[in-house]
């Protein structure tokens, strides 16, 4: 069934003008993509197309879409630097819960940030986040589990270092 539909677009190919084969070319480098062509195809050559055809027909042109721009994360003016290896987070925690985290310069295998996270009353923990999103948390003493308040000065911490990794 596809040998069909790109026979289908192979003629249609065949039918068009140097000239609209030009303004196809000239649409596509403007970086429209394939729904966009699509469209302009039935406005301004009344050539009813699908989807699927219209990626034939781009493709026995040899017209090649330009890739989508990737979006730059915003950064703002007074953006601080990630803190280095054993250098605490300067903040002031407004919950009193005293969380503070620092970032390691040599990640912590597998992971794409890791750190450690110092809960207060010398409970400090090392964590991560790998490339899938999840976090692990590990501290020395197996039955240390943080507090409400300290889970959530953890978390805020924790978003605003990922967002200043850009990630």
């Amino acid at each position: 069934m596809c040998y069909g539909m790109a026979k289908v677009s192979m003629s249609k190919a065949k039918s068009l003008t140097d000239e609209q084969i030009s303004l196809i070319r000239a649409w596509a480098e403007a970086g429209d993509g394939v729904p966009e062509i699509q469209s302009k195809l039935r406005e301004e050559f009344d050539l009813r197309v699908t989807y699927l055809e219209t990626r034939f027909l781009l493709e026995d042109l040899k017209i090649e879409l330009k890739p989508a721009p990737e979006p730059e994360p915003e950064k703002a003016d007074d953006e601080e630097a990630l803190p280095e290896a054993g250098e605490a987070e300067d903040g002031d925690d407004p919950s009193g819960a005293g969380v503070k985290l620092t970032v390691d310069q040599v990640l912590r295998p597998g992971a794409i940030l890791s750190g450690k996270a110092d809960f207060g009353g010398g409970q400090i923990a090392s964590w991560w986040l790998d490339q899938l999103g999840r976090l692990g948390l590990d501290a020395p003493d197996p039955d240390f589990r943080p507090s409400e308040e300290q889970a959530i000065a953890f978390q805020t911490e924790l978003r605003k270092v990922v967002q200043r990794s850009g990630y």
